[in-house]
């Protein structure tokens, strides 16, 4: 049961029948996917750790509904996106305050010479610009950067052409770009 296709097809076929180590494989392959996909809607991360559990126990249970087994990722997004409207309705609000920033998930891999809290201060103000984006595309950076994800990967998990992930993170980039040089011009404005 490898990741090819058509050993994603039988490890989906061996779950329907209720195989444990293959409905383990199904998750640990698309955990990630399923994941960013929550955290980019719901924004804090214990609302999104929640939706992508619950995603796979209704997934799971309703496995025997997929049409086809080569669809297993669209299938699971659609799950995904009614677990986290029902999360938003839950909690009668689509956001918490931006203002919240302790809450949000932060980025690694900063150089040692900068301080713990200008780190932070970074990472809490890149994450809130990307929060601000617009949904495709704050997915899209959540999808590549933030779970590592190739652009083939990310067009099986979206259900949409190679060409359109590349636009998409080209998009979300230029828009992250103009939004921190904005920021920045303002930080030092008088």
């Amino acid at each position: 049961m490898g990741e090819t296709p058509s050993g994603m097809e039988h490890a989906v076929q061996l779950a329907m029948t209720g195989d444990q180590q293959a409905c383990q494989l199904l998750v640990q392959r698309w955990y990630r996917c399923v994941y960013a996909y929550c955290q980019a809607r719901l924004l804090l991360v214990t609302d999104a750790e929640d939706a992508t559990q619950e995603t796979f126990v209704r997934g799971l249970k309703r496995l025997h509904e997929l049409r086809s087994p080569d669809a297993l990722g669209a299938w699971l997004r659609g799950i995904a996106h009614h677990v986290c409207v029902d999360t938003i309705r839950r909690h009668k609000t689509r956001r918490e305050s931006l203002a919240d920033v302790d809450r949000l998930p932060t980025t690694h891999g900063h150089s040692a010479a900068e301080s713990q809290v200008d780190r932070r201060d970074r990472d809490d103000h890149l994450l809130c610009l990307i929060y601000q984006l617009p949904e495709e595309l704050r997915e899209s950076i959540f999808l590549h950067y933030y779970d590592c994800l190739t652009y083939d990967q990310m067009a099986a998990w979206l259900g949409v052409a190679r060409s359109t992930v590349n636009e998409r993170l080209g998009k979300a980039r230029n828009q992250l770009k103009l939004a921190l040089l904005d920021s920045e011009r303002g930080r030092y404005e008088l």
